[in-house]
């Protein structure tokens, strides 16, 4: 596949979920096999990083309302680069 939708993650605090053999592994898919990887931003409705998503090899996909706007659940950080419903 070269485009791969993650629907998982972990957005705890970066020393629980951040690792650098995943963020390699992520930025090998990406850069040497040509892998777009899109992940879920997180529903804790807060600003934590949660990853994959917020590898930045990654592609991460906040929510958003019927009304466009953010929806309650979703997370709003810096690594997120795209929302859809």
């Amino acid at each position: 596949a070269k485009v791969v939708s993650l629907s998982l993650g972990c957005y705890s605090n970066r020393e629980n979920c951040w690792s650098q053999t995943a963020q390699d592994f992520y930025e090998d898919l990406y850069l040497k096999d040509d892998v777009l990887l899109v992940a879920a931003a997180g529903n804790g409705g807060n600003s934590y990083y949660a990853y994959p998503a917020s590898y930045p090899s990654l592609v991460s996909v906040a929510a958003i309302d019927k009304h466009g706007n953010r929806a309650w659940f979703s997370q709003v950080n810096s690594q997120v680069e795209i929302a859809g419903p």
